[in-house]
C-alpha cells in the first residue's frame, strides 16, 4: 500500500483541513496490524 499527497497539508488554511488524511493513515495502519 502506498499513501502520498500531492499538496502541502500544511499550507491550507484552518487546523483541521488535513485531518481526513491522518484518519486515513491511521485506519490502514490499524488494519494492516490487524491482518497478521
Amino acid at each position: 500500500n502506498a499513501f502520498s499527497v500531492q499538496y502541502h497539508p500544511e499550507a491550507t488554511p484552518g487546523p483541521h483541513d488535513s485531518r481526513y488524511l491522518f484518519d486515513e493513515f491511521i485506519s490502514l495502519i490499524k488494519k494492516d496490524l490487524n491482518k497478521n
